[in-house]
């Protein structure tokens, strides 16, 4: 497959460029599987980070679709308006975010499942008001996003664990900083309750003491983010 060398710094926006290319050309058919980031990266010659990148705003704007387990894939149905380079710019901005959020789920899923094991009376109690604050919150937005971060907050102070709870606290501000960089008021109210549904779940698993599913719940809390990045930058 024939890829051009990429020698300059903005080398995800042109590795994104690149594959976009394949794609409409009818090099990469819909439905295919895209080389893997360790293939794309020596046939683009760029480092790993620069292929990920790429193919997270490439995700985010519906030309790719990652399976679990499978490897990433080019979307069935794709984009019929020519994004753009603002737009490209937009999706690679609210592509970093993938990142983040590997690594929340890696703390908050595990987090989840300890509070299930650890998690005391007052502090089940917190769970809950942060829960009410989320569902109380439907025409104010930056209410809600305060009552979410408190929610994942009091999860971790539930896990008992302090270098988690640490951590976690740490990720929080930087999500917060995304939300503010990416504009995420914009995200339709469905998005809201999908959030706020997965949350009462994953605290109804935590109070029945079920990790398992606890960590599941908070699996799907956090993955709703990604199903709506596309409406910010559309």
């Amino acid at each position: 497959m024939g890829f051009e060398t990429i020698r300059k710094s903005s080398a995800p926006d042109m590795v994104a460029k690149q594959i976009i290319a394949k794609i409409t050309g009818g090099e990469l058919a819909p439905g295919s599987q895209l080389p893997s980031q360790r293939d794309l990266a020596l046939m683009l010659g760029v480092g790993r980070s620069s292929v990920r990148e790429a193919i997270n705003a490439l995700v985010v704007m519906g030309y790719l679709e990652p399976l679990q387990g499978r490897g990433t894939f080019i979307k069935d149905v794709l984009p019929t308006v020519d994004p753009g380079i603002e737009k490209l710019k937009a999706a690679l901005s609210a592509g970093s975010i993938f990142d983040l959020m590997e690594a929340r789920a890696l703390l908050e899923c595990r987090s989840a499942s300890l509070a299930a094991e650890r998690a005391d009376a007052g502090q089940i109690q917190n769970l809950k008001a942060a829960m009410k604050k989320m569902k109380g919150t439907e025409a104010e937005y930056a209410i809600f996003l305060d009552a979410d971060i408190q929610f994942h907050a009091a999860v971790a102070e539930a896990a008992g664990n302090r270098v988690l709870c640490e951590l976690t606290k740490l990720v929080l501000e930087k999500v917060v900083a995304h939300h503010h960089d990416l504009k995420t008021a914009l995200l339709p109210p469905a998005y809201r309750e999908v959030s706020i549904r997965t949350a009462a779940r994953v605290v109804e698993a935590i109070e029945a003491g079920d990790g398992d599913d606890a960590a599941r719940w908070m699996a799907q809390h956090l993955d709703a983010i990604r199903d709506e990045l596309k409406n910010i930058i559309g």
